[in-house]
């Protein structure tokens, strides 16, 4: 090989090796990515690999007792340049497996967030339209289903003591409303709206936490004044 070859191709390593100094040092600042790092954890590999290799050969030429004192010294400096550079990847090396490492938790730390805040965006609107919806179908249903009950006790007493003659006993509001001729159909018990519904408030009162059925307590029971119930929680 011509001097001005080996020349220009060691102008050439010195350069590759500059390029991939540079891009090790960037590895270790911000907005980095794990498959970069990766990559450049082979590229290091590799290029430690070959700079072991070419000491090796610069050591080879240096014991060359055929070699001039100038030769020999340019190929020990050759080899020590070469050592040099194999040790200083390796350390890099073992460095981006730490890098990358690092950037792997990043990256998943940051797709968490992305999952954190779409989820936390999602409940605040469901939550807002929880507020604004609830109350008032509570409100309302609490009222009908009232009226039904008051009514229920109505037709019950009215198919049991005062029902016309030739009429037909009335079913109760809730049989109308579902089609059914009764609450047992083939053997099965339908569950009943207005007798297994639990409706929360949606207000918490830990003495009154249903908005239906309605709270029935015994006065008596509880010491305050002999007479007629008071409402209490039916909830099972």
């Amino acid at each position: 090989m011509s001097k001005l070859m080996e020349v220009r191709e060691m102008s050439t390593i010195v350069v590759a090796a500059a390029d991939l100094d540079d891009r090790i040092a960037a590895a270790f600042g911000d907005d980095v990515k794990s498959d970069d790092v990766k990559a450049l954890i082979v590229e290091a590999e590799t290029a430690s690999l070959a700079s072991g290799e070419a000491a090796e050969q610069a050591r080879g030429r240096a014991l060359d007792p055929a070699l001039t004192a100038n030769d020999v010294a340019e190929a020990r400096r050759q080899m020590e340049d070469a050592a040099f550079r194999r040790e200083r990847l390796q350390t890099a090396v073992s460095r981006l497996q730490e890098r990358l490492k690092e950037v792997r938790a990043q990256e998943e730390d940051q797709r968490r967030r992305i999952a954190f805040k779409k989820a936390k965006a999602e409940r605040d609107r469901l939550a807002a339209e929880l507020k604004a919806i609830y109350p008032p179908i509570e409100a309302q249903f609490r009222d009908l289903m009232t009226r039904i009950d008051a009514n229920d006790k109505e037709i019950e007493y009215i198919n049991a003591h005062v029902l016309p003659r030739g009429a037909e006993r009335l079913l109760v509001a809730e049989l109308v409303a579902r089609g059914l001729r009764g609450f047992v159909e083939n053997s099965v018990e339908a569950v009943r709206i207005t007798r297994d519904l639990r409706l929360p408030a949606f207000r918490f009162d830990q003495h009154d936490a249903y908005a239906w059925p309605p709270r029935e307590v015994s006065a008596a029971v509880l010491g305050v004044i002999p007479g007629p119930k008071l409402k209490r929680d039916n909830a099972a």
